[in-house]
């Protein structure tokens, strides 16, 4: 078995593939050329108000991004944190473990009945 050869620069390994050749000319006219407008371009006045529009922000206090692009969902589910003594804590856990529910689930419906209940 013999030892491969080595293999060998490619012709074009020079060349950039954005860039083109590192020889090349910039494709830029020089400086004292004069620059002629393309024929479609918007006179000063177009351009100016196109550049004081200010977007409308798709992020707003309280709202996040994919609310704004696929619209808030019905209830969102947020945190909320909440102190409770640890024999509350451990009643809730037995009971959404007894119902085969969250204690998430629980709290919620808890809180949404009282709510409703109220004079």
């Amino acid at each position: 078995m013999s030892t491969p050869e080595p293999l060998a620069k490619a012709p074009d390994a020079d060349v950039h593939p954005v860039t083109g050749p590192a020889s090349a000319p910039a494709s830029t006219p020089p400086p004292s050329a004069p620059v002629a407008p393309p024929a479609d371009a918007s006179t000063d006045d177009e351009t100016t108000s196109r550049a004081k529009v200010k977007r409308k922000s798709l992020k707003r206090k309280g709202k996040a991004t994919s609310d704004a692009l696929l619209g808030a969902p019905k209830d969102k589910l947020v945190d909320l944190d909440v102190r409770v003594p640890k024999s509350v804590r451990k009643r809730l856990r037995a009971e959404a473990k007894e119902r085969g529910l969250s204690p998430d689930a629980i709290v919620t419906a808890i809180l949404d009945a009282a709510l409703d209940d109220r004079p």
